[in-house]
């Protein structure tokens, strides 16, 4: 009998350990991502898989959706689109006798929701625990000072302020060592020098961003660093990626005529 149902899909993960609790034996659960999808790519899979329209067809046709629903949110509708329903909203107080918009202490922001159709969904994904990586680095968040956004942005030549555990950069001479920012498209890295970290402890780090060109980047960490006795190392480096995706400038898209 057909079924409406979405097929069983399932996702994979690493533990490390959770130091918001008390407790010694909570993880948080770190998904192993396997491929970093763009709208491109998206279509030509569609296509392949026996869609009416050409990979070109199908992402023309989500441009002028897209314009659309731009079009539309900008101009204070509520829409449904993907897989989030989205509102624009205003941060920051307005104060005064005759309050106005500030853009020094408010901007306007974009408030996104899951669809129900998509909290039911999630509802059905097996997730499959694996290991747990007790000595790995883990990145935790990041702060683009120059435009203060969290966890998004980056501002080549600014300061990036980080958050984590086991962060801190250790290791023997020609070790692999450091932090890096990974091209989402090329997988070209771009290494930190050791004279840009300003700081460089087990939880917090900071480092002037390199010259890296406009696209998407992913900021990975890599060191040999140990929580055991003063000066020891692991016996290999270690090495992770922090699961946000890292914009400069307009993440290597060019502007279409006439995009808001």
């Amino acid at each position: 009998m057909a079924t409406n149902e979405p097929k069983m899909r399932s996702i994979t993960g690493t533990l490390t350990p959770l130091m918001l609790t008390e407790r010694d034996d909570d993880y948080s659960f770190n998904v192993t991502y396997t491929a970093n999808r763009t709208i491109k790519d998206i279509c030509q899979l569609c296509a392949k898989k026996g869609s009416k329209y050409s990979a070109a067809e199908l992402e023309a046709n989500y441009n002028e959706l897209l314009e659309m629903a731009k079009e539309e949110l900008y101009s204070g509708s509520t829409v449904e689109f993907g897989f989030t329903n989205n509102a624009v909203g205003v941060d920051g107080p307005l104060t005064g006798t005759k309050p106005k918009f500030d853009p020094a202490v408010n901007s306007v922001t974009l408030r996104s929701t899951p669809r129900a159709e998509i909290k039911a969904d999630l509802k059905k994904i097996n997730v499959i625990v694996g290991e747990i990586a007790v000595s790995l680095p883990t990145i935790k968040g990041i702060t683009d000072i120059t435009s203060g956004q969290t966890n998004s942005k980056l501002t080549p030549g600014g300061l990036l302020n980080g958050t984590g555990e086991r962060t801190k950069i250790a290791g023997e001479e020609g070790d692999p060592i450091g932090f890096f920012f990974v091209n989402s498209k090329t997988e070209a890295e771009t290494a930190v020098p050791t004279t840009s970290l300003s700081r460089n402890d087990p939880s917090n780090f900071s480092m002037l961003i390199p010259q890296l060109t406009d696209g998407t980047y992913y900021l990975e960490v890599a060191t040999r660093y140990s929580t055991g006795k003063r000066g020891t190392l692991v016996k290999e480096v270690r090495r992770t990626r922090f699961p946000y995706l890292l914009t400069v400038g307009n993440g290597g898209e060019e502007e279409r005529p006439g995009e808001l």
